[in-house]
This record gives C-alpha cells, structure tokens and sequence, in this order.
C-alpha cells in the first residue's frame, strides 16, 4: 500500500498515523478556548458568545459548578420544534420571543462525552463515530474542562474539509 494517501493535498500515511497517536493536550492550544454557560441562562447568551468568539458549542454548568452538558449552534434548531420537551407549545410564539424566554437547559445535550488531556485524537474520533456526536469536551486530570474538540476541526485538520 502506498505511504502517500491522496486528497486535494497529499500527507504521508505515518504523518496521518502520528497524529491519531498524539494526546490531546498535544493540540488543545489549536482549539478555541472554552465557553462555559450556565443551565439557566437564555439562549441569547450563547448565540451572542458564539459570535464573538467564533466558536460553535460551549460547556454547560448546573448551579453547583459541574458540566451538566453540552451545547452546540446545531442545538439552536431545537428553538423552532412546536413543542419543547417538557410540554411547552411555542411554536405561536415569535422567534425573538422564544430566543429569550427558552433556556439553555432546554435545548442543551445533557451527559456530554468527556475524555481526559491525556487520552489521544484517534479517541477522540472513535467517540464521534460511536455515540454520533460532533463535539468532545476535553479536560485535565482533575475534571476541569480545558477545550472542546469538534468534528470540524478534525474534517479540517485531516482533509481540509471546512464544514
């Protein structure tokens, strides 16, 4: 088998396996830093630090200060369902009325996936495809969120591929 894999740009197969081998904490300064949102907050919070922070999900906190989920611009489609999960009927609601009476709790995924600094980019990837999720929160040795790793990132690092 060729040691050269072909795409619009070409790599060398070991350089492609080396990084799957790499630790995460190897390639977090490459990741955007964390935004962290509490559970309660309007989702107006996170549309507006998305934007300026360019970045596309952030770590949700509960009141006691632990990651109680995750969510991402995707989780923002969840706005224009009729109903919500515990019951609401919104859908007769304006947009901009629903934007700031729903919570991030309410579109949020709870129980997000988590993998420790040390765990490596192929792990990551193997949690993506098994659970079909896009994003990983990252975190050091004692639990603390350090980044979040995205399927974006990895289709832009491997193959160039902007989502």
């Amino acid at each position: 088998m060729s040691a050269w894999i072909m795409s619009s740009f070409m790599f060398k197969r070991e350089d492609l396996e080396k990084t799957l081998e790499m630790k995460l904490l190897e390639i977090i300064h490459e990741l955007p830093k964390v935004i962290a949102v509490e559970e309660d907050m309007p989702i107006e919070i996170f549309i507006d630090s998305t934007k300026k922070r360019k970045t596309d999900a952030a770590i949700v906190i509960d009141r006691k200060g632990k990651i109680s989920g995750i969510v991402t611009k995707l989780d923002l489609l969840k706005v224009l369902r009729p109903v919500l999960p515990h019951g609401v009927r919104i859908f007769s609601m304006p947009l901009k009325v629903r934007i700031e009476k729903i919570t991030i709790k309410e579109i949020m995924s709870p129980n997000p996936i988590m993998l420790p600094e040390t765990a490596k980019v192929k792990d990551a990837i193997e949690l993506m495809n098994k659970y079909r999720i896009s994003h990983v929160i990252i975190t050091d040795i004692t639990g603390k969120p350090k980044a979040i790793i995205s399927r974006k990132y990895m289709l832009k690092k491997f193959f160039g591929v902007e989502e």
